[in-house]
């Protein structure tokens, strides 16, 4: 069921006569009846009188239109969208939502979500099924979601979300201004700097076609919190690209390996505290779900403290893999031939190399894939 592509009143709601404003209208993707709808932001024609803050408004104005313009491009290629939502899963949403006493009903859920933002809040969204995950992750509570929503879209822009996406395709792209593309250098340097011990990255899929995102703490290379954080971000993105790009789907797994794992690698609390907040406040209905293999004795205390930070709902995602029950989960969920030795893996796999997957390798590939 795919409720945000096929329905009419969405649609309505979304092109709503009160929300477009030739100069906030942005650019979406819905498709009805096996049409594609590009509505496009309208431009005014320049007056003759223009000062600095207009020139800069202009430019900026370029930029994003040359953005949306490369993502309804990369779009055209992508499968069809996939709900990666299971029957169990919507029983599940609409019977808490009842118990709290809401009227869980997606479409007109997320309708409601879109008249609340502002055109300019429609215009910052991750993608058109961004209001109806944050619908599904609060079970129909609809003012909790559009709080949710409208502080994820906030973030994205004050955390430079697009440009961390895209800083390695766009660091020398002269369509962009000489300012723009050293930000986009900087950020490829902190990031770069950040992967070169591979405690991050995406390699392969599960059986079902999302991407399998691998974590190393043991690998810890920083101390920088924020930069963590950029670095985390950017393979969130990836692995949803790369999920998109090959399924369709909407979530990725993720693995998490205790290889080399020291009490002396587990990151300060401040830094769980955040990376909870990014997954569970601005990645909502994105993880399928996490594994985390053969973890050691010293990881057990840290366990204790960390799982009180993190939403039931997301608890239920994670699954311990030990022994021969762990085992036989990785073979349920992976082809082993495929997956590296930390995730039930049966093959010896190539080295990661951090330069050629973030410089060479296309954004919507995992490590080692082929693009062709």
């Amino acid at each position: 069921m795919t409720v945000l592509l096929s329905s009419r009143s969405l649609a309505r709601g979304l092109f709503h006569q009160n929300d477009y404003d030739k100069n906030n209208y942005y650019s979406c993707i819905i498709t009805h009846s096996g049409t594609t709808l590009y509505p496009t932001k309208l431009e005014e024609a320049p007056t003759e009188e223009s000062s600095d803050d207009d020139e800069y408004e202009s430019v900026e104005r370029q930029q994003q239109q040359l953005q949306q313009q490369q993502q309804r491009t990369n779009n055209n290629n992508l499968l069809p969208l996939i709900d990666d939502c299971s029957e169990l899963d919507h029983t599940r949403r609409i019977a808490i939502a009842t118990s709290h006493g809401f009227d869980y009903d997606e479409e007109q859920g997320v309708q409601s979500i879109l008249e609340a933002l502002t055109p300019h809040e429609k215009q910052h969204m991750s993608d058109e099924n961004m209001p109806l995950r944050h619908y599904r992750a609060d079970k129909g509570n609809l003012p909790q979601a559009i709080r949710k929503i409208k502080a994820t879209i906030q973030w994205r822009q004050d955390f430079n979300v697009e440009d961390i996406k895209r800083c390695f395709r766009d660091r020398n792209n002269p369509d962009l201004t000489i300012e723009k593309q050293k930000e986009l250098n900087h950020l490829a340097e902190v990031i770069a700097k950040e992967n070169e011990t591979g405690k991050i990255y995406s390699r392969g899929y599960d059986k079902e076609g999302r991407a399998v995102l691998y974590l190393t703490p043991g690998r810890e290379n920083s101390q920088c919190e924020i930069d963590n954080m950029r670095h985390l971000v950017y393979h969130l993105e990836r692995a949803i690209a790369c999920t998109r790009h090959k399924s369709g789907r909407q979530k990725v797994c993720i693995v998490i390996g205790y290889q080399g794992f020291r009490i002396a690698n587990a990151p300060p609390m401040s830094v769980v505290k955040h990376t909870l907040q990014i997954l569970q406040g601005h990645y909502p209905e994105r993880m399928f779900r996490a594994y985390i293999a053969d973890p050691p004795m010293v990881f057990r205390g840290f366990w204790k403290v960390i799982k009180h930070f993190i939403d039931p709902a997301t608890l239920d995602k994670i699954a311990f893999c030990t022994g021969e029950e762990g085992e036989a989960l990785l073979e349920r969920d992976f082809d082993t031939n495929t997956t590296e030795k930390q995730a039930g893996g049966q093959k010896e796999l190539r080295k990661f190399c951090s330069r050629e997957f973030l410089f060479d390798t296309p954004h919507h590939c995992t490590f080692d894939e082929d693009s062709s």
